[in-house]
């Protein structure tokens, strides 16, 4: 013979619509207060940032030259500042850049310390 099952067990199912948007709000809340922290730079950061950006500067450029000797693209002479926006996905401002093309941009981040320089941008 079949059991009945009370209706009591079948009752609830889930969660509430209120339990739900307490959990969002209190994840909203955690979240709030841990987003500052991520927000800062330290010198240390910044420093390995501004000698990543003068590593990848010199490959840029020397990618640039390498396409100007096939003819592709327009091949406008290089300086620091120009080379800068070969990069795609930094704030140039961030940085501070200096030097010639001729003996390598002179790169440093505005929060570090080291003042890093790339290799030569020119062919």
């Amino acid at each position: 013979m079949a059991q009945k099952h009370s209706p009591l067990i079948f009752q609830q199912r889930g969660f509430s619509l209120v339990e739900l948007i307490m959990v969002i709000v209190v994840i909203g809340i955690l979240s709030a207060m841990a987003l500052p922290r991520f927000g800062t730079i330290t010198p240390t950061a910044a420093d390995a940032n501004a000698q990543s950006i003068a590593g990848a500067l010199g490959v840029a450029a020397a990618n640039y030259n390498a396409q100007c000797a096939v003819g592709l693209g327009s091949c406008a002479a290089l300086t620091c500042t120009t080379g800068m926006s070969l990069l795609s996905g930094i704030t140039v401002g961030d940085y501070t850049v200096t030097g010639s093309p001729s003996s390598g941009c002179a790169i440093k981040h505005v929060k570090g310390e080291t003042t890093y320089t790339s290799s030569t941008l020119l062919p």
